[in-house]
């Protein structure tokens, strides 16, 4: 019976892959090959579906040449069908329609489909609360769409935000689906912590919309756990004080940006409701995340984490290889992934440019960087726990170390390289598993290896340089007249610890080569008093990108440091506290011999300050977990052998 199961769900997967690619073309067309000459497809437009195209022009589904895009504004009848084919140099772009609210409803039943394949037992009812607590979920998200109405202008097809029938329909089709997958992943919820590796592959990002599928899972839990229990992960009077802060500070601003990779998890607009309700929206997500791990993490297994791991990291990069070399493998992960971006397109995972420096090969994910941080810290977490003896090795570990060390060197992320090494000492020093001398040869030769990835010639210049660096870049993309930031940070008359720390910041950045994003940011970065001290509201970075006008970017630059995109979003003061308690927390941890996790934090802190992972749904909830073990007493307890 389990087997006939299995096999009407893979049949249902099977349908959701085809069908929508096949259903609306018209059969009685006689399709032509794509050439220069489009007139044929500017004619035919949502006449030819995906598949009948492939049919008759099998060579775009393998030539990179070919770059199959969707329109996401687009009628349910042009759905699945072509609605356009441009041609750039020797580039074609070809248009594949689609509607915002059938990928919606898609994936919403593709990714319930891919759970029910996994054996569960656990049943779940819907009470008041939980009907309470998706209505009100149903409600942020419909109001953060209206007040990002200019980024769904090109993705919800003949919207009109103002009539409040299309309101309120809008409202009944978020509702069903946030009831939907809150009842589904609901029963699956025990597993949840053990599977968090697979976040990096099922990003699940709606197609055409500016959320995560797991908002509608994740919000619900938090405004419940406020309802029934009565917590929130912070105090509501200083929740209350610090939004009215930021929606007094954000009054008659408007900012626009296009989120572009980090679509899902930042606001497309500066303003006082999106700022409102952003911020809630944000609040309830990382409430709901508590509200699992303090159910769920005496559960977790290592074992299973580690072997989750190995499972979606080598789905990642096999994904990600597959995209890059077939158009029509990117086009469906993107779809069916949910994925922020659209995959690389280049084939060699370590091509160097013109000048041989190393070129980072994101593959499926994003960010080339934190792809190399989710390779680092799997293989980190590998041999920290096999060390501790929380598994048996097994032949098959060979492959897939080897798997995320390509994957690792692929991102060309060298810090995270170095961080994960540095870490394994610390680890090994604080067990006591080898000798001071083997520990000491060992930390002389990673940082040998260290200065060797930066490069033994960016070791000649004077000290001056180096400390001036990140200013030099500010000063650089100035346009319009000094940032806030780069006035103080210039201006001779700061001294004293700010000028140190500063020059301790430019020399780190120099090193990991982050000067001109850092340069970047700070030529950006223009706080009043009150902006620096508690920030500008979560996870918006409109005011940053549109209040200065600084010189054009080589393409969409994020500041790389989740630390300051928190003093961005937070400001310096609850920036700070946060730090201090994960500190605290892993120094209490490691006192109390709960050494794997401990050592995890210290690798995810390290990197967070030359990366923006924060701004990606999956690492924000891996990194997460880690600082909650390390600083919750109630928590998973690690058994030192």
């Amino acid at each position: 019976m389990a087997k006939k199961y299995i096999n009407f769900k893979s049949f249902i997967l099977l349908i959701i892959f085809i069908v929508p690619w096949l259903l609306f073309g018209t059969n009685d067309l006689q399709v032509e090959k794509i050439t220069s000459d489009l007139r044929f497809y500017e004619i035919n437009t949502c006449s030819i579906s995906l598949f009948e195209f492939l049919f008759e022009n099998p060579n775009v589904i393998y030539q990179d040449h070919y770059k199959l895009r969707f329109n996401n504004y687009s009628s349910i009848k042009c759905f699945g069908t072509l609605t356009g084919v441009d041609q750039i140099g020797h580039i074609f772009y070809i248009s594949i329609g689609t509607n915002s609210f059938i990928n919606m409803f898609l994936q919403t039943i593709f990714m319930c489909t891919v759970l029910s394949l996994f054996n569960n037992k656990e049943k779940y009812k819907i009470n008041l609360s939980i009907l309470i607590s998706t209505f009100l979920t149903s409600i942020l998200i419909t109001f953060s769409i209206i007040v990002e109405e200019r980024f769904y202008l090109k993705s919800l097809y003949y919207f009109d935000y103002q009539k409040s029938n299309y309101r309120l329909s809008l409202l009944i089709f978020i509702f069903l689906n946030t009831l939907l997958l809150y009842i589904f992943i609901n029963s699956y919820e025990s597993k949840i912590l053990n599977s968090l590796p697979y976040l990096f592959l099922f990003q699940n990002v709606f197609g055409g919309f500016n959320f995560y599928l797991y908002f509608l899972f994740l919000i619900p839990k938090g405004i419940n756990r406020l309802i029934v229990e009565k917590k929130l992960f912070i105090k509501p009077y200083y929740l209350l004080f610090i939004l009215l802060l930021w929606i007094n500070n954000s009054y008659q601003k408007e900012y626009y940006l296009n989120p572009d990779k980090i679509r899902g998890f930042v606001s497309s607009i500066f303003s006082q409701r999106s700022v409102f309700f952003w911020s809630l929206i944000l609040v309830f997500t990382i409430n709901g995340l508590f509200s699992i791990f303090e159910k769920h993490s005496k559960l977790i297994d290592i074992e299973i984490i580690k072997n989750n791991f190995f499972y979606s990291g080598s789905m990642l990069l096999f994904f990600g290889y597959l995209g890059s070399h077939l158009p029509i493998m990117n086009f469906m992960n993107y779809y069916y992934f949910g994925q922020n971006k659209y995959g690389i397109n280049r084939t060699n995972l370590f091509e160097v440019n013109e000048w041989g420096e190393r070129l980072a090969w994101r593959g499926f994910f994003p960010s080339a960087e934190t792809s190399g941080e989710f390779f680092s810290f799997g293989i980190l977490f590998y041999f920290l726990a096999i060390i501790s003896r929380k598994f048996i090795f097994k032949k098959i570990d060979i492959l897939y170390l080897l798997i995320f060390t390509i994957g690792l060197l692929s991102s060309n992320n060298r810090a995270g390289l170095i961080s994960a090494l540095f870490s394994l000492i610390f680890f090994l020093y604080l067990r006591k598993t080898f000798s001071k001398k083997f520990i000491s040869l060992f930390l002389v030769c990673s940082s040998i290896l260290f200065l060797f990835l930066i490069g033994f010639n960016n070791l000649n210049y004077p000290f001056t340089y180096y400390i001036d660096s990140v200013l030099s870049d500010a000063r650089y993309y100035v346009l319009d007249g000094f940032s806030s930031s780069l006035n103080y940070l210039a201006s001779p008359e700061t001294g004293g610890i700010i000028k140190f720390l500063f020059y301790a910041f430019s020399l780190f950045g120099f090193l990991i080569n982050r000067s001109e994003l850092w340069g970047i940011f700070i030529a950006r970065y223009n706080p009043s008093v009150q902006e620096f001290l508690f920030g500008t509201g979560l996870n918006n970075l409109g005011q940053l990108y549109g209040e200065m006008n600084i010189k054009n970017t080589s393409s969409f630059l994020l500041p790389h440091s989740s630390f300051l995109d928190l003093v961005v979003f937070i400001g310096i003061i609850n920036t700070a506290f946060v730090l201090i308690m994960v500190i605290l927390g892993i120094n209490k941890s490691i006192k109390n011999g709960e050494i794997i996790f401990s050592v995890l934090s210290i690798f995810v802190l390290i990197n967070l300050f030359k990366s923006d992972s924060l701004l990606y749904l999956s690492s924000f909830s891996l990194y997460l977990l880690t600082f909650y073990i390390v600083g919750n007493k109630t928590s998973y307890k690690e058994k030192v052998n």
